[in-house]
């Protein structure tokens, strides 16, 4: 059953995504929209959508991006992965939470590995600024004026937020249209991330 006809956005023409608050006194709360647009950041046509910068759509893991001061959020981590698109990195993300609420061991495993490798990248944010804890980014952007704030999100271009997977109890939140928790991680596009350069570090001893 065809659900939309319209196509997804190119890669070219998805919104930057880069960390950042709501710029909201109180804790940001997310406003619901129709879902069969793509998500304007990272292009996924996902079953729940939010109203995202400059009143865009945008799916779960973007919104909590953008909107690092929000509760959820405050769970995460910034990781930097500057070697793939945002959206690449957001979509795998999206796969690796969904994979490890699976029925299946093997899925679940899998999902735990590269969900793993991506949350490794926080050491790198670490390194350069003491911490990767997305509420202190939050805190940081919220006493920067917005001249300062522009530069200091230049600097965290190449970072994602990474959320842990018992975050999330509604798997709604995360799944595409269209697909289910079994069938979500089984696309041509999890295979090729898996099997891709990008991931080509041998898995770590604890894994």
């Amino acid at each position: 059953m065809v659900l939309n006809h319209t196509p997804a956005p190119v890669a070219g023409s998805l919104l930057p995504l880069v960390p950042d608050v709501s710029g909201e006194d109180e804790s940001p709360r997310p406003v619901a929209l129709s879902p069969g647009e793509p998500c304007r950041c990272c292009g996924t046509r996902a079953q729940r959508l939010w109203q995202g910068p400059d009143a865009q759509p945008v799916c779960t893991l973007c919104w909590l991006t953008v909107n690092l001061d929000s509760p959820t959020a405050a769970h995460g981590h910034l990781a930097w992965l500057p070697d793939a698109p945002a959206a690449d990195i957001i979509n795998l993300q999206r796969r690796a939470l969904i994979g490890q609420q699976s029925e299946s061991k093997a899925v679940r495993k899998q999902g735990r590995r590269v969900w793993n490798w991506l949350a490794r990248h926080a050491r790198e944010v670490e390194g350069m600024w003491g911490t990767s804890r997305a509420p202190e980014f939050a805190a940081a952007f919220a006493r920067l004026p917005p001249v300062k704030r522009a530069q200091m999100q230049q600097r965290l271009e190449g970072c994602v937020l990474i959320l842990p997977a018992d975050v999330f109890t509604d798997l709604t939140l995360l799944l595409p249209l269209g697909r289910t928790a079994d069938n979500a991680v089984h696309t041509p596009a999890w295979a090729t991330y898996t099997r891709s350069d990008l991931y080509a570090k041998p898995p770590h001893p604890l894994d």
